[in-house]
């Protein structure tokens, strides 16, 4: 009898381990091959295509950035919204995970209102940027210091201050790119997540996705894959690098966010410089759920942003006053 049933357990466990495997391939090429937000997607999504769609002019650009990676250029695209009044401002809209700049339009009107310029890029692997893989932040914040880089250098005077606002994966890489350079005047964090990992382990859970043993084993996979380390870019480890002033925006009904990555993100805001912390401001929007705060109160949420904004380029006028 027991040499009967060696043969079925062999091919049991056989089995198991075969699906655990597809299950971490699967969930790996999820984590880097994002679903392209395609034309047809951001209609049915979004009932938009462009900037047009909103009422706002724009112009097509491209920067391409070397790939950190490989050394190769990669073509990032985005949409330059100029302000008709020729302010001396710009923000830069960053997008979420399988989203595009298509979506970040969705805060687009509120950023015009308050005087400035746009600018929404696709990150790499969305969109209509060129890019394998989605690394967290990894590789995305090098894409994103060399489009500012070049975005300063053709269009100084639309630039004389520079805001980032970043929605969730966005927050990740605004927050990194913030702890690398000191030209910034502020930036705006809309729903981030502490870690990517924890981030992985809520959308998991939400999606119902079977074998959570294996969730790890696909981040580090993923990262194997792709040569990111997503340890590196922790939006809760940047935060206390971010070398300006900072918004925290946080959605009260969010289950794509841990409870406790917020508590980790607000001990990390309570614990940053003090020169900066009397800046910095940290908001949650009461049964709004994850990047949707906007729309519980917008008047409110643009009185919040604008009074921030205003306040930040205050004070970068007053700490490095630049000649007119």
């Amino acid at each position: 009898m027991k040499a009967t049933l060696l043969p079925l357990l062999v091919l049991l466990l056989a089995g198991g381990a075969a699906l655990v495997a597809a299950t971490v391939v699967a969930m790996a090429r999820m984590l880097l091959r994002p679903k392209r937000m395609t034309d047809a997607r951001a209609l049915r999504l979004l009932n938009r295509l462009t900037p047009e769609d909103l009422g706002i002019g724009y112009e097509p650009i491209t920067f391409v950035a070397r790939d950190t990676r490989t050394g190769r250029p990669l073509r990032l695209a985005a949409w330059w919204m100029p302000h008709p009044a020729k302010a001396d401002r710009t923000v830069v809209l960053l997008h979420g995970y399988s989203d595009a700049k298509v979506g970040a339009l969705a805060w687009a009107p509120m950023w015009r209102r308050l005087g400035f310029h746009l600018l929404a890029l696709d990150l790499r692997a969305h969109g209509e940027s060129e890019g394998a893989h989605s690394t967290a932040g990894f590789f995305e914040r090098h894409d994103l210091m060399q489009a500012l880089d070049e975005l300063r250098v053709t269009r100084p005077d639309a630039t004389r201050h520079l805001l980032l606002f970043g929605v969730s994966l966005g927050a990740a890489v605004a927050v990194n790119v913030a702890a690398m350079r000191d030209d910034l005047d502020a930036v705006v964090l809309e729903c981030p997540f502490a870690s990517y990992r924890s981030a992985i382990a809520c959308h998991a859970e939400v999606m119902l996705m079977p074998l959570t043993r294996a969730h790890s084993l696909a981040v580090r996979l993923a990262e194997w894959l792709s040569g990111a380390d997503f340890e590196q870019v922790r939006p809760v480890d940047a935060l206390a690098r971010a070398r300006c002033p900072v918004l925290l925006v946080h959605s009260g009904d969010d289950p794509f966010v841990a409870r406790d990555d917020v508590r980790q993100l607000n001990d990390a805001m309570a614990r940053r410089d003090a020169t900066l912390r009397p800046h910095d401001r940290v908001v949650e929007v009461e049964q709004a759920p994850h990047v949707m705060g906007i729309t519980r109160d917008p008047g409110a949420y643009e009185a919040m942003v604008r009074q921030f904004a205003e306040s930040c380029i205050a004070r970068s006028e007053t700490l490095r006053p630049r000649s007119s």
